[in-house]
């Protein structure tokens, strides 16, 4: 499948031919694994860099000068490089993450001044989860951050990205956080 019968097909609004857009992912996992990241930041930023090309096809500011993988490419690397410096803007040396908004002083849920182990069991599975996701659900969650601020303090193209990835960050939370520990707790 040639670039312009992609282009042609996706402007068409055959959206089933982005999955050819998928034979360039292993090119952008071999260098997001090169520089710092592992397999399921190459497909995050991979997939986010799809939702940017097909968004600038079809709202017709994609310029056909180069092939789709070096503008792919062009984006993925783009993206990893503000997520790096995302995780080196919000951690501290010792690995804890600095307050990323002023309003941290209006966060005191109730949940955490009537029970100090939930609220440490709950600091421990955000641990687990590390950067940015960490940074990310306390801006969302605690810090009641819209989807746009979130969009533009963490570097994503818009606020559907920004939700994107919390629901991504939020699903792997689930997957470190028992519920019936939680009751236990309570």
């Amino acid at each position: 499948m040639t670039d312009q019968e992609i282009i042609e097909q996706l402007n068409k609004g055959n959206e089933q031919y982005l999955k050819y857009l998928y034979e360039h992912l292993d090119m952008v996992k071999g260098w997001i694994l090169k520089n710092s990241g592992n397999e399921e930041d190459a497909l995050d930023i991979f997939q986010e860099a799809i939702i940017v090309f097909y968004r600038r096809l079809k709202g017709g500011s994609y310029e056909a000068k180069s092939k789709i993988s070096t503008y792919l490419f062009a984006i993925c690397k783009r993206q990893w490089y503000n997520q790096l410096n995302r995780r080196l803007k919000y951690e501290k040396p010792g690995g804890s993450v600095v307050n990323i908004d002023r309003r941290q002083e209006d966060f005191n849920p109730e949940i955490t001044r009537r029970i100090p182990t939930l609220k440490k069991y709950m600091e421990r599975a955000l641990e687990k989860l590390g950067e940015p996701c960490k940074s990310l659900i306390v801006a969302s969650v605690c810090l009641k951050l819209k989807m746009q601020e979130i969009a533009e303090q963490f570097n994503y193209s818009d606020a559907h990205s920004a939700r994107q990835q919390k629901l991504r960050c939020m699903k792997k939370l689930r997957s470190y956080v028992s519920y019936e520990e939680v009751i236990r707790l309570q």
